[in-house]
């Protein structure tokens, strides 16, 4: 089955948001919505009593919306080569123990570490740590499975002995404690979301009850001295997994819930009906409209504590959108209705579920956050589908870092920022950047553009990173 385009648009502004976030400068003179809502400026100082949700929260729900999307399209493709659930429990597992020595290795050989080196053999440094990078995850197009396996190992044993090397070289100190968190979750979410999919690819109640299980036991571990609270915080090892990771299957799961439906769709895919192509496309650009309205209404309403238009909008909104999929008559109208009703569900979900936990939060995370963002991020899936399959747009620069996630994440900091500074490229984005406060944003807006410019030769050749 071919690559669904809308999926790695979904990942790749996540990606590309990541970027954008991390490498702007957070100048006070900034409006509070372009930073995380519980650090407002001036001071960022966290606080986790700020209720509501910026554009920068939305940025890892839809990297796990999309993990969870891509799931039933690579499984069941297994499954219909023969796969059972042993290879498949396997290569779950070996798929966490890559992506968690990707996160511990990612936290001990960031750049900045190495600050007591000149800038030039810390950035060279890096580039030797993104090279290894590149054999460890690497799919090499003309090369045979059992050589690249070689590489792959190669370059995995030659990045732990360098790791273990930064203490007596550069004085950094080496621990599994030092990770990078976000990877450090994806790698339990591929592990845990794989294994409950398989558990319940054929019963979709099956898996709307572990969805509501697992936020209910989420919200009962906010109950001092109960058994939830206690497991909550139970772990084999810190460093490695804690049972509190287990709230984000709840978007994982959703995610699953929409890659089983454009599954089905284009399992029994027929061609678009050109004969009603004008009306459609009218009725089509009101649909992306109506999604983009939505997903803006999110962002304006809980940022500024609008709820009663937050949901009064949305409603209204929402009815718009289903009668305008009842008049576009069109052979993907399935697929987008039941990926409405989906976003629908979880949107609502998050809005009754908004005033609990004191109000929608990232961090300290609140159940109505994964469902109000996992309904935002179908609504971003109705939109691409929409676009590309009635009018054939699509944005292949962007879908390149989606479809190259681990390539996309590291770009920034492993590849791009220690040739800045061996070029001196660096100094003169510096100096851009601390013109005006929106300069700083701009210089993450370019990070953002540099990785996409690095990222799609690579994929369009075929260089896949592949855990």
């Amino acid at each position: 089955m071919k690559r669904v385009a809308a999926i790695d648009v979904l990942r790749a502004l996540a990606i590309i948001g990541m970027v954008v976030s991390g490498q702007m400068l957070w100048n006070a003179e900034l409006p509070a919505f372009m930073f995380h809502a519980q650090l407002p400026p001036p001071t960022f100082a966290f606080n986790p009593e700020v209720p509501g949700i910026t554009w920068v929260d939305l940025v890892f729900p839809f990297f796990l919306f999309s993990m969870g999307a891509a799931m039933p399209l690579a499984l069941r493709r297994r499954e219909e080569r023969g796969a059972g659930f042993g290879k498949i429990a396997a290569s779950a597992l070996h798929r966490f123990v890559w992506l968690t020595s990707f996160a511990i290795i990612l936290g001990n050989t960031r750049m900045g570490l190495l600050a007591s080196l000149a800038p030039w053999k810390a950035a060279l440094m890096t580039l030797v740590v993104w090279g290894l990078f590149f054999a460890m995850f690497v799919r090499l197009p003309k090369c045979d499975k059992k050589r690249n396996q070689w590489l792959n190992w190669g370059g995995f044993v030659a990045l732990v002995a360098l790791t273990m090397l930064y203490k007596p070289l550069f004085g950094v100190e080496c621990s599994l404690h030092k990770s990078d968190i976000i990877i450090l979750i994806l790698a339990s979410m591929a592990l845990f979301g794989t294994l409950l999919w398989w558990l319940t690819r054929n019963s979709l109640p099956m898996r709307i009850v572990l969805i509501a299980a697992i936020a209910l036991l989420k919200m009962a571990s906010s109950v001092e001295g109960s058994w939830c609270a206690w497991l909550w915080q139970q772990t084999p090892a810190v460093w490695l997994f804690r049972f509190e990771f287990l709230k984000y299957l709840c978007l994982v799961l959703s995610g699953t819930v929409a890659g089983d439906v454009i599954h089905r769709a284009l399992s029994t895919e027929q061609p678009i009906d050109q004969a009603k192509t004008a009306r459609s496309a009218w009725l089509t650009a009101i649909l992306v409209l109506l999604m983009g309205a939505l997903i803006l209404t999110q962002l304006w309403g809980l940022f500024v504590r609008e709820l009663g238009w937050t949901v009064g909008i949305s409603i209204l909104l929402c009815a718009l959108t289903g009668v305008v999929l009842n008049y576009l008559k069109t052979t993907e109208q399935p697929l987008l209705r039941a990926l409405m009703a989906l976003g629908v569900v979880l949107l609502m979900i998050g809005l009754v579920a908004e005033p609990l936990e004191g109000g929608i939060k990232k961090d300290h995370a609140t159940i109505s956050y994964f469902f109000v963002t996992g309904g935002m991020a179908s609504f971003v899936l109705i939109a691409a589908l929409a676009l590309e399959m009635r009018f054939g747009i699509r944005f292949r620069a962007l879908e390149a870092c989606g479809a190259n996630p681990m390539f996309a994440y590291t770009a920034s900091g492993y590849l791009i920022t220690p040739i800045a500074v061996l070029t001196s490229l660096s100094v003169l984005i510096e100096r851009f950047a601390t013109l005006t406060p929106w300069c700083g944003f701009w210089r993450g807006v370019l990070f953002a553009l540099m990785v996409i410019a690095v990222t799609y030769p690579f994929t369009r050749k075929n260089y896949y990173w592949k855990s």
